[in-house]
């Protein structure tokens, strides 16, 4: 019979311009990570890895949960703390679709661009990415 799961996972995400939690109680918390998506649970293993642009989700101990779009990163899972440290992060509440559709129009002009070198490329290959992503789940959550 498999065993319960119970306790919480301390929380802290933190990005270069803000603090969004800091010693919060989740029961859960999924990333999407160069792994695939990932969810960690109370009693986790050790574990370190970077982050991709994706979604992430986090359960409270009252069942509340939260989520986003984190562009890229590093996360740290140890001792029932995890620290997730990210390039960018937008809570579903704050995703502006009509700036994410303004942000892949950019990118898509950048990447047209005849000569374009391999950094530049990279770099508006994932703005592009990242724009679509804010685009699709802002848009999921916004008819909820």
């Amino acid at each position: 019979m498999a065993e319960a799961i119970s306790g919480t996972i301390k929380l802290n995400i933190i990005t270069p311009e803000r603090r969004l939690v800091e010693n919060f109680d989740a029961v859960s918390v999924t990333l999407y990570t160069s792994e695939g998506q990932i969810q960690l649970l109370p009693g986790h293993v050790p574990l370190i890895g970077t982050l991709e642009v994706g979604v992430f989700y986090y359960v409270a101990t009252d069942g509340r949960e939260g989520a986003g779009v984190i562009s890229s990163g590093f996360f740290e899972v140890k001792d029932d703390v995890l620290q997730v440290i990210a390039e960018t992060l937008e809570l579903k509440e704050e995703i502006d679709i009509a700036r994410a559709r303004r942000a892949q129009e950019k990118a898509e002009e950048v990447l047209r661009e005849a000569g374009l070198d391999e950094d530049r490329f990279k770099k508006y290959q994932l703005k592009l990415y990242r724009s679509i992503v804010r685009q699709q789940f802002g848009a999921k959550n916004s008819t909820e």
